[in-house]
């Protein structure tokens, strides 16, 4: 249980300091047309107000739960990794869209929500290729140790 603990923490921790480093550069970029998002770009292309600081920690609070649940085995036990990853990536956008609206964080115009909504989708199917990639090199190390050792006592 520690140990679960633990990897939500860092797993939170670390989401939370890619949204806010992904959120600082779109604000530099976005530049003096970040205050036409007022609720979350309250600051222009100044700094993060504390307001939107917390939303988007709640925002990652809630994403490491979906990592923990899809992503661990406590939940979905026998569930293949591509509906995990299917189911995932589905939940992601919910929640962004959920969250968005509350806070209101995008504008009521269509055009912005699509362009933001693709840029999320792409970012996150980016992040969940990466991922996959870690997890094959990790398994082919893994599995290539397990072949030595098994070598090595049969000799």
């Amino acid at each position: 249980m520690k140990k679960r603990m633990v990897l939500f923490i860092e797993s939170l921790l670390l989401i939370f300091a890619v949204i806010i480093l992904i959120f600082a550069i779109t604000t530099l970029l976005i530049g003096k047309e970040a205050k036409n998002f007022p609720n979350l770009f309250m600051s222009g292309n100044d700094g993060i107000s504390l307001k939107t600081f917390f939303q988007l920690f709640a925002f990652s609070f809630l994403i490491s739960l979906l990592r923990f649940v899809f992503f661990t085995d406590v939940f979905l036990k026998k569930t293949g990794l591509v509906l995990r990853y299917v189911l995932f990536f589905v939940l992601t956008i919910a929640v962004f869209v959920i969250i968005a609206l509350i806070f209101h964080w995008i504008p009521a115009r269509p055009f912005i929500w699509l362009l933001v909504l693709i840029s999320y989708s792409v970012s996150t199917v980016i992040s969940i290729l990466l991922t996959i990639f870690f997890t094959k090199k990790e398994d082919e190390k893994l599995n290539n140790a397990l072949t030595e050792m098994k070598n090595r006592i049969e000799e």
